[in-house]
């Protein structure tokens, strides 16, 4: 490590700001399996708009976008608490059509820390 390094690195640590210990709850939405209807008749922005509402009512994180691949989408929900973010959005999620057969992911800090999942 060269001295800019050290100096930056030391400089970063002593802003009095604590390391990002965000938990993610991400919802990964079939996209190709569930009946045209579904696809026709509901939609992703009304399905973010729902659990948004749900997140800001509980104080619980914030949902950081989607993207959307060939065979699914994922929903990036982020937060303190995983396990708490999804007791609170998994109703909307189960009552959702759009996210029949979902799997989502709960994942307690950055990406390789330990996760489990849960099939809608």
């Amino acid at each position: 490590m060269g001295i800019f390094d050290r100096l930056f690195a030391k400089s970063s640590n002593n802003t009095g700001q604590k390391p990002s210990a965000e938990q993610a709850v991400l919802v990964y939405l079939n996209g190709t399996d569930l009946p045209d209807n579904i696809y026709e008749e509901f939609d992703l922005a009304t399905l973010e708009d729902q659990l948004i509402e749900v997140l800001k009512r509980d104080s619980l994180g914030e949902l950081d976008g989607n993207e959307t691949g060939p065979t699914e989408t994922v929903l990036f929900l982020y937060g303190k608490d995983a396990e708490k973010m999804f007791s609170a959005i998994e109703p909307t999620l189960r009552d959702y059509p759009l996210c029949k057969g979902a799997r989502v992911v709960l994942r307690q800090g950055s990406p390789g820390s330990p996760q489990r999942e849960i099939r809608l």
